[in-house]
């Protein structure tokens, strides 16, 4: 069962059918794809990645959380650990990777550090692995700076689709 996680300002909610086209409309905006590959995604592979999300949760036991404000529902990003299998090698590719993005107007009010401060309490006591790892485009700095408050250490440099990534890791 996927659990759903309350903080102060946040709802972060088991994915839904209801929920595809809000998340659909997150990632066609040009704030949350600019630092992930660049360019929009096509509808059918966003519908094919929610249903990875899906089976993640059911296979793996861990995957991404649709966030919503608590004072209006609105949906205003997804956190969580997407199990995405990118070819870094020992280190990175056996460990759940840890994700955030969050609309342009939900950027800089602290809801990506709430969201993934509650979405990695729940991944420390859920014993699902011993790290997790992340990895981010040098040039976005709000999430590098994001990952070092929330205790990420960086790790190293490798290439994925062309562009070269800093990967973390956080150990539990």
């Amino acid at each position: 069962m996927i659990p759903q996680i309350e903080t102060e300002r946040l709802v972060l909610v088991p994915p839904a059918r209801a929920d595809f086209e809000a998340l659909a409309r997150l990632w066609s905006l040009p704030e949350v794809y600019r630092f992930i590959g660049g360019t929009a995604r096509p509808k059918a592979r966003l519908w094919a990645a929610f249903l990875a999300n899906i089976g993640a949760w059911t296979e793996m036991g861990y995957g991404m959380w649709p966030v919503k404000r608590r004072d209006t529902g609105a949906l205003i990003g997804q956190v969580g650990f997407p199990c995405a299998m990118r070819g870094h090698g020992a280190g990175f590719d056996e460990y759940p990777e840890a994700g955030w993005l969050f609309e342009g107007g939900a950027q800089g009010q602290g809801f990506a550090y709430e969201a993934m401060q509650a979405a990695l309490v729940w991944f420390n006591g859920a014993g699902v692995a011993d790290r997790c790892v992340c990895m981010i485009d040098p040039r976005n700095i709000s999430s590098m700076r994001l990952a070092d408050k929330l205790g990420f250490a960086k790790t190293r440099l490798s290439m994925f689709d062309g562009d070269e990534l800093q990967l973390y890791e956080q150990r539990v």
